[in-house]
């Protein structure tokens, strides 16, 4: 062998063993993390139950102990979650698609996207066909559905009284603490609020160092998280300040949902990348779930669309497989530190 015969021969057994270490570790997160499918068999569908069907659940949020609240994107429905599995409709639903208030048996949505529960049972939801925010409140037998704010079926940018405010694709909304909505409107790449029957715009592209927020959560005392699908990056920001980019060497493949833990770690699920990757304390990141390529396998994700941290389980809304998929926070702790 010459020379240069052994030195292609050294650089590919370099490139070789590089690989094989870097599936490895990865294979090793996978394994050690506990991820099981919750609810949904792959197969788009309305119904509920322990054996439930949905139709390409988008975002996620808290809904008491062992359970969540999930947009249903294309059921046109708020449904919840329980981690046995178990699916119930709160309102909404195929037949009903469209715009209608009233009680939950007869409210219409059109693509609910984001949706938010209150500590005290209210439920905000965002109208990205409708280009408005529908309130769901609690009554003695479900609850009443109406609009928050926006037009509905004009979109466009105004601020002011509520039911004369214009909103553009509204994708996410949160509680504040103090009773108050945050709305990220996408279609104007910014953060407006909704308070006291008045909408004002809190931040902007242009003010606030993002380009366009799709996903955002409470982090606490730290601000907010937001998944940024123009930078490509997630980021931490708090009303009136510039948003801080977190691991920004971090490739990602479209972050469209976002989430943080107690701990300071943040997940973001990669829409376009097919996994759900972690920066642990905001910095390194690894993947938890999904393996990078689309599919059904038990390991696999496609598209996963919204991701949410609550009681002990990285929940993962699982966009065109139909299904919600949830990984245990406890497997996450004394897995190996795996990078990507």
């Amino acid at each position: 062998m010459n020379c240069d015969n052994r030195t292609r021969f050294a650089s590919f057994v370099s490139i070789r063993t590089t690989m094989v270490l870097m599936l490895c570790c990865f294979s090793t997160v996978l394994q050690a993390a506990d991820s099981r499918v919750v609810a949904g068999n792959g197969e788009a569908g309305f119904v509920d139950g322990s054996d439930a069907r949905l139709n390409k659940p988008i975002r996620l949020s808290p809904f008491g102990p062992g359970k969540i609240l999930v947009a249903d994107f294309s059921n046109h429905a708020i449904r919840s979650v329980s981690i046995d599995g178990e699916v119930a409709t709160l309102a909404g639903g195929p037949d009903k698609k469209g715009h209608k208030d009233g009680s939950a048996a007869e409210a219409g949505f059109d693509g609910p996207h984001g949706v938010s529960a209150s500590p005290d049972g209210l439920i905000v939801v965002a109208g990205a066909s409708s280009h408005t925010v529908r309130l769901l409140t609690p009554t003695d037998d479900g609850y009443q559905v109406t609009t928050l704010a926006g037009v509905v079926g004009e979109s466009g940018f105004n601020d002011g009284p509520a039911a004369e405010a214009l909103f553009n694709s509204p994708h996410a909304v949160v509680w504040e603490a103090d009773g108050g909505v945050l709305v990220v409107d996408i279609g104007n790449a910014s953060i407006r609020r909704v308070k006291d029957g008045m909408v004002t715009t809190v931040a902007t592209a242009a003010t606030s160092n993002f380009a366009m927020p799709i996903d955002m959560t409470a982090a606490g005392d730290r601000g907010y998280l937001i998944a940024d699908a123009g930078t490509q990056k997630a980021l931490r920001w708090s009303p009136g300040d510039q948003a801080e980019v977190l691991a920004a060497d971090t490739e990602m493949g479209m972050p469209h949902g976002v989430a943080g833990d107690a701990d300071g770690n943040i997940f973001v699920a990669e829409i376009r990348g097919h996994q759900v990757t972690e920066l642990v304390t905001g910095v390194t990141a690894k993947r938890i779930a999904g393996t990078g390529t689309a599919g059904a396998g038990p390991d696999q994700l496609d598209k996963p669309a919204g991701v949410l941290v609550h009681d002990g389980y990285v929940w993962i809304a699982d966009l065109n497989n139909h299904r919600i998929v949830a990984v245990s926070l406890e497997s996450l702790a004394v897995e190996s530190p795996a990078e990507h």
